[in-house]
């Protein structure tokens, strides 16, 4: 039925629900029962036979039905509108680790079973971002897990102008059809809107945005989503995509664009091209191996964009990006339970020790400090071969160096999410720094000294009170065409 609501179907097929009868009485299933065992009675059903008891009963059920109202709206409804009505849940890696009580028994309730007072239940988001508000931002998604498990009907209201951060949206879109259609629209203002149906967003959730007709001052990294061959859910096949390569392949004409901006004028050499694609290659990879146990088979998604945007002083554009990578299962800590004992020893060293000198975080947060440094893999052959574990020091490279700008207030930031711990590389840790010469290991310890023997700045790397089931990256900077006319030439 077009543009029914769970709550529709509810009230529509509610067993709750009264209808008047011819001498206004009110006819529930139990009058109706006794009705029904009075006429049977009456006729003496019992006493007969055959055709003639068969007869009667129909006689029965007619006298029935003959002062109830029909309701022609039921004749539209689909009958996947009304699978609706008896689904049960489905599990969601997401969902149950931003929401645990989901999992508890009876918590999760049917859509006849919920109170029609949640049919209008509103969620506002603001500052909707892992860069500028992590835990924050979190809440808000397990505000909507906590939704999906007893709400008839939610509006999700986006109050930011903008897209501050593509992440939350990504893990949104991880869980999204394993929820119960309970969403029923919400606000979001136009520019939000464009960027999110140019990186496929729209179509991944399977809304559509009504005021987009231009998608001017925007440019897309599409949303790309590791799925094993044949396996894909997705009605966008341009979304669900079987290699790392596609991605990469899309990374790295994203950036061409972006650089190829009039204002910018610069365009990718084939070393350039093969540098991008292997970084982010290296951190695709990582996510495959790392994030699905021993099996090596974990999923990923990637996405971003570049908007050109007025300068908050009105004096001329910026253009702001975000890049966002997000794989769902093991965190950076449980996923380095699986590393050789040398470096697992190394690592439980380097949490005695700050704890011992003071540090507050807890040791998942510690260890994931300690994953995010050069030379640290979970994956034995790389370990005894010196090569992998540096991924994520590139990303900080990348993004440090690309979005350098003279604008004090705009520098790039990079989020760091896995399980319930948060690590925030901005300001004087937004990169890795070489411990011996320029080729040495980059290492970023969060303090002064940059000491793996003093703790980490609490106000940038912390716990979380909810857990993301997995990691989230926001690396969010922004392209300043003087910076860069000045350090890239055609050749970079």
């Amino acid at each position: 039925m077009k543009n029914i609501t769970a709550a529709d179907l509810v009230r529509l097929f509610s067993t709750q629900s009264v209808k008047k009868n011819a001498s206004g009485e009110i006819a529930d299933r139990a009058s109706l029962k006794k009705k029904r065992q009075r006429l049977e009675k009456d006729w003496n059903v019992d006493g007969l036979t055959g055709r003639e008891k068969q007869a009667v009963k129909r006689a029965v059920s007619n006298v029935l039905r003959k002062g109830k109202t029909y309701n022609p709206e039921k004749s539209k409804v689909t009958d996947t509108d009304r699978l609706l009505l008896t689904r049960e849940m489905r599990p969601s890696v997401v969902l149950d680790g931003l929401f645990p009580e989901r999992l508890s028994k009876g918590y999760w309730q049917k859509l006849p079973d919920r109170n029609e007072s949640t049919e209008d239940v509103q969620i506002d988001f603001e500052g909707f971002s892992f860069i500028e508000n992590p835990q924050e931002t979190l809440d808000g998604l397990r505000r909507i897990a906590a939704a999906e498990a007893r709400c008839l009907g939610v509006r999700l209201n986006f109050k930011d102008e903008y897209c501050l951060d593509v992440v939350p949206f990504m893990i949104l879109v991880e869980c999204w059809k394993e929820m119960v259609p309970i969403f029923v629209g919400g606000e979001m203002d136009l520019p939000m809107q464009k960027v999110l149906a140019a990186i496929g967003v729209e179509y991944a959730l399977n809304v559509r945005f009504g005021g987009v007709s231009d998608f001017e001052d925007v440019w897309a990294f599409p949303l790309s989503r590791r799925r094993k061959a044949g396996s894909t859910m997705s009605k966008t096949p341009y979304v669900d995509v079987p290699t790392r390569d596609i991605a990469t392949s899309r990374f790295c004409e994203a950036m061409d664009e972006w650089l190829g901006r009039p204002e910018i004028g610069l365009e990718l050499s084939e070393s350039g091209r093969e540098k991008l694609m292997n970084l982010l290659g290296e951190v695709l990879e990582n996510a495959e191996r790392h994030s699905d146990g021993i099996r090596r088979d974990g999923s990923w998604s990637v996405s971003g964009f570049l908007a050109r945007r007025k300068r908050a002083d009105g004096k001329g554009w910026s253009y702001r990006a975000s890049i966002g990578i997000v794989s769902v299962g093991d965190s950076f800590s449980e996923s380095l339970q699986r590393a050789l004992k040398d470096q697992q020893d190394d690592i439980e060293n380097y949490i005695r020790n700050v704890r011992g000198a003071g540090a507050k975080q807890s040791d998942e947060t510690l260890r994931t400090l300690a994953a995010i440094q050069d030379g640290v893999t979970c994956v034995r052959e790389a370990d005894r071969d010196n090569r992998g574990g540096f991924g994520l020091m590139d990303i900080l490279d990348f993004a440090s160096t690309l979005g350098y700008t003279g604008d004090g207030s705009d520098k790039p930031e990079v989020t760091i999410i896995s399980g319930s711990s948060c690590i925030q590389l901005k300001e004087n840790y937004n990169r890795g720094v070489a411990r011996e010469g320029e080729y040495g290991a980059r290492v970023q310890w969060f303090n002064n000294e940059n000491s793996a023997k003093l703790p980490p700045d609490p106000n940038y790397v912390f716990d979380l009170g909810v857990k993301l089931p997995g990691t989230a990256i926001s690396i969010g900077f922004s392209l300043d065409p003087t910076y860069l006319s000045k350090i890239f030439d055609n050749d970079g």
